[in-house]
């Protein structure tokens, strides 16, 4: 039993992670109806943000706010010189964050190699609870994951922008003939979003070493827990990156660690074949005229 709980606390740390990545997924293609697999490639540029403000000395608080601003910024000039001009065409969109995969992989390799980069972890310390060690890094990840995803629903379902944001994701058209400026909420969706990629990787490098590689396998999981939830839904998003933390941590403990991405993936095909728009019904984006 306590290594079952040691390894569901390593999987929830993990999947709150991948949670970040499927809640941003989720916001951007409601809105936008654009797949943006380069989320992932976001996520490593916080990561390697981050590393790059422990190395010059900062503090891990001050280089997380670092990586979460820069991978904001990166979102809103690529929202602006790029995906804007594919609104019309989310298929484009798509096809867009695909070269941009590519081309964010070759600019952190030509500036910084592909080597494995890591950061001393933020909290070292490690508590005995019944038997079970719980690394405080891993319960900050947990709980940073659990606060900014409870701030997230309170904007979006009691506050006046989320309001315009949800009548805005049912039809933008006529919420723009409502007076709600539906591009300047695309804008601010996709640096959202972003900023939650940047915050995914500021928190992954405190837990494991990464590479420019690294966004590919979590944009992966991010997408399979925003299939198993529900395209376009952030509650199933949210339900669904508890589902994967669990199924990680039971494969774990009691299956073939080697073997966890195939459970997690074999779930979401599962539900898929049962459900095709997810465990709590997805969206197929805006409506586009």
């Amino acid at each position: 039993m306590d290594i079952l709980l040691q390894q569901i606390l390593n999987g929830l740390s993990i999947a709150s992670v991948i949670t970040l990545i499927a809640v941003g997924v989720t916001l951007i293609f409601g809105l936008t109806g654009i797949i943006n697999f380069a989320h992932g490639e976001f996520l490593m540029v916080g990561s390697i943000v981050t590393w790059l403000a422990v190395g010059a000395g900062w503090g891990f608080p001050l280089a997380l706010v670092a990586g979460v601003a820069t991978v904001a910024l990166l979102g809103l000039v690529l929202e602006r010189g790029l995906f804007r001009f594919t609104l019309d065409r989310p298929t484009n969109g798509f096809i867009v964050s695909l070269g941009l995969i590519v081309v964010l992989q070759h600019i952190v390799i030509l500036f910084w190699n592909a080597n494995q980069k890591s950061i001393p972890r933020p909290l070292n310390a490690i508590w005995d609870v019944g038997g079970v060690r719980i690394a405080a890094v891993r319960v900050m990840v947990i709980v940073i994951t659990a606060a900014v995803v409870a701030l997230t629903f309170f904007m979006i379902t009691r506050s006046r922008y989320g309001r315009a944001l949800r009548a805005s994701v049912e039809d933008r058209d006529t919420a723009a003939l409502m007076g709600i400026p539906v591009r300047r909420y695309i804008t601010g969706v996709f640096v959202f979003g972003s900023a939650l990629a940047g915050l995914g990787g500021a928190l992954l490098i405190a837990l494991f070493p990464i590479t420019p590689f690294t966004g590919g396998t979590i944009v992966m999981k991010g997408f399979a827990v925003a299939l198993i939830g529900g395209l376009g839904n952030l509650t199933g998003a949210v339900v669904a990156g508890l589902i994967l933390g669990l199924v990680e941590g039971f494969s774990a403990g009691y299956g073939l660690s080697e073997w966890t991405d195939a459970y997690s993936f074999a779930l979401m095909i599962i539900v898929l074949l049962v459900r095709p728009h997810g465990l709590f019904g997805g969206t197929s984006g805006p409506r586009v005229t």
